[in-house]
């Protein structure tokens, strides 16, 4: 594997490590639950205005483990595309923009949403996806 396709590889890892951790802390732990426990208490009477079938802590929960398999789906799929052939991004430049569109989206909803971990890793992802993408092309 040249150097370009590693460091694509290596962007796609690193989401897929964020989106791990993401998921584990979602699912074990508290680390992701609000402070105030009386917070949980009421998420878990309120339902939502869409259905009664499930309350807001339940759609808390979903949301962000869907949120975790889709940033794990997305890392493993772009490392996979970099391993097994990195000239698909020069050949399809739309795959090429799709990849920096979706790091790039997940680098805007954390600057605008989470906190400096995330920031920082999609920050570094995005880097290391532009420099491989970029390399590619000369």
């Amino acid at each position: 594997m040249n150097w370009p396709a590693t460091l694509i590889a290596l962007a796609g890892l690193l989401m897929t490590a964020l989106g791990a951790v993401h998921l584990i802390y979602t699912l074990r732990g508290q680390r992701l639950d609000p402070i105030d426990p009386s917070l949980i208490a009421a998420m878990r009477r309120t339902p939502m205005h869409i259905t009664r079938e499930t309350d807001m802590w339940r759609a808390w929960l979903g949301f962000n483990a869907s949120h975790s398999l889709g940033a794990i789906g997305f890392g493993t799929m772009l490392a996979g595309m970099a391993v097994s052939d990195a000239q698909l991004f020069v050949g399809h430049p739309v795959l090429a923009i799709w990849a920096l569109t979706m790091v790039a989206g997940y680098l805007w909803i954390a600057r605008a949403c989470w906190f400096s971990v995330p920031r920082r890793g999609l920050l570094t992802a995005l880097c290391l996806l532009a420099a491989g993408l970029l390399a590619l092309l000369r």
